[in-house]
């Protein structure tokens, strides 16, 4: 029996979204000069990072999805994504685009399937959490190279980032024992591999399902998807320049002394005494942002800088908060276990950047990543944050993160598939 449709949107998120959307406004209108310059600031992050990174993708795994590509590979890694995760094999697609598209595509893509029920709740809140990483691209590119000027600092930011995310994953994959295990629905059922007849047959009548089921032309599937992707990333764009504002309010009004005592109680462990709290309320609003100010800061050395840096990557900003809750309106995914799974990874991620610091230092000694042929300009010392956002070689590296995620899912595909081989052997 299928439970009820009902809205798992509380009271209190509306409450709270209502009231940054007064705040915004009233922000606008005391300090237009200032809102202005930060909703600009928001708009170029937006334009140079985000909207070349995920357009393609994008309406590539809406097309996918429609023509049952997505389902049929689903069943091949199946396999591959139970073992690791306890996840159907169609999340495989929302970790690999996690994993090279970065935020918020993994949440987007893991929306999609859940509202196809494909996925159950349980399954899209524990995917939802695992798939939400930064891009190489941002951690080795943008801030490595762009805010900290250095490759090898970028490395070690993407070694402890995705280390950490897969512990998380992990660790947020075992499920409590109190809870009952939930019943897949249809659609997962006919997905999902049995043990007799070859799964590359199985994949293959999946797929062909999936398409007869979804009926559309090819022209009418590809404009839906160009329609969905671009107000996808409109409302990603509004999420990160409402932020903007936000921040550069609370910084004018300097509403960051309220946090001063209990950053400096905190840093005090670190033997740090700046007052970092500028930088504390940008990395918890906004990942782009907060990653930049703290590129800057003065008067605290290399490690505590990284390995909060590290935690703030981790943490992922309210701003990609909000845009992760915003695409899982129409699902039954609850909010807590994405915030919770956050925490988790920014603890991880601050501790992990601790121990794995001097080993992957004693391990890219004398190195650099061979494919930095980025054009020179990246690496200019401006202070002005939007000069360190090079966008055209952002747009030009969509083609080389494309490729990057073809060879993941290949790569996805033969490990699975010796998984397949293997557990079929043991039995």
């Amino acid at each position: 029996m299928q439970p009820s449709k009902v809205s798992y949107t509380p009271k209190l998120t509306t409450l709270v979204l209502g009231s940054l959307t007064a705040l915004v406004v009233v922000s606008i209108i005391l300090f237009p000069d200032k809102a202005f310059q930060s909703s600009l600031e928001g708009l170029t992050i937006w334009w140079k990072l985000v909207f070349p990174a995920l357009l393609p993708f994008l309406i590539m795994i809406e097309l996918l999805i429609g023509f049952g590509v997505i389902q049929g590979t689903g069943v091949l890694l199946d396999p591959l994504m139970r073992v690791i995760f306890r996840l159907p094999g169609v999340g495989g697609w929302a970790l690999a685009s996690g994993l090279i598209v970065g935020f918020p595509s993994g949440a987007k893509i893991t929306a999609t399937l859940s509202e196809k029920k494909l996925i159950s709740r349980d399954e899209t809140e524990r995917l939802t959490a695992l798939s939400h990483l930064c891009s190489p691209l941002f951690l080795i590119m943008v801030v490595g190279i762009g805010f900290l000027h250095s490759a090898k600092l970028g490395l070690i930011l993407a070694i402890v980032h995705y280390t950490t995310a897969i512990v998380t994953g992990f660790l947020m994959r075992l499920p409590k024992r109190s809870q009952m295990p939930q019943q897949p629905s249809d659609d997962q059922k006919s997905a999902a591999p049995k043990s007799s007849g070859s799964i590359w047959k199985m994949a293959l009548s999946t797929m062909r399902q999936a398409y007869l089921h979804d009926g559309r032309a090819f022209g009418k599937l590809l404009g839906d998807a160009v329609i969905s992707s671009v107000q996808t990333l409109m409302l990603i764009g509004g999420y990160m320049m409402i932020f903007s504002v936000l921040i550069n309010v609370i910084t004018i009004t300097h509403l960051t002394e309220v946090l001063k005592p209990l950053v400096s109680f905190f840093l005090r462990f670190l033997n740090v005494h700046t007052d970092t709290s500028p930088q504390w309320v940008m990395g918890l609003m906004e990942i782009h942002l907060g990653a930049y100010s703290w590129s800057q800061v003065q008067g605290i050395s290399l490690l505590p800088q990284m390995a909060l840096i590290s935690a703030f990557l981790g943490w992922g900003g309210l701003s990609a908060h909000a845009q992760v809750a915003g695409f899982h309106q129409k699902t039954e995914a609850r909010y807590g276990f994405f915030f919770q799974s956050r925490i988790l990874h920014a603890v991880l991620a601050f501790v992990g950047t601790i121990l794995f610091w001097k080993p992957v230092q004693f391990l890219l000694i004398d190195t650099e990543p061979s494919f930095l042929w980025l054009d020179q300009t990246t690496t200019n010392t401006n202070t002005q944050f939007a000069s360190q956002l090079n966008g055209g070689s952002i747009w030009a590296f969509w083609g080389v993160n494309l490729f990057q995620f073809l060879l993941l899912i290949i790569t996805m595909l033969i490990v699975s598939s010796f998984i397949s081989t293997f557990r079929k052997k043991a039995q």
